[in-house]
């Protein structure tokens, strides 16, 4: 056996070192990011059930807020209306009953 034979014969035995080397970490990538994907399914099962359980029911009181927020919003403007109708009525009422005290008035001079 020459030194050349043993170059060879190590060389081999390295790369063969190497070789398993590399096998066994892409196996073990594949199982890493196997579960790493299992991770992420479980993790949108759990977003997905989150928002089920949490966001839709806030959505649900976001939209009845904004119904609310309408009925107060229209109501307001209900109420601002009949309060600007009161007080022309008001205004009426005062020139009416001004008006009645000058029939009355006039009436009663009449007999």
């Amino acid at each position: 056996m020459t030194s050349l034979d043993f170059l060879y014969i190590a060389l081999g035995g390295g790369f063969l070192i190497l070789v398993i080397f590399f096998s066994v970490l892409i196996l073990q990538l594949i199982l890493i990011l196997r579960d790493f994907n299992k991770v992420t399914e479980n993790a949108k099962e759990v977003s997905g059930r989150v928002k089920q359980i949490v966001f839709e029911p806030l959505e649900f009181l976001s939209e009845i807020s904004s119904g609310w927020k309408m009925m107060h919003n229209l109501i307001e403007k209900i109420r601002d209306k009949f309060d600007s109708e009161s007080e022309e009525n008001v205004d009426e009422d005062k020139n009416d009953d001004k008006n009645d005290k000058k029939f009355k008035v006039k009436k009663l001079s009449r007999w």
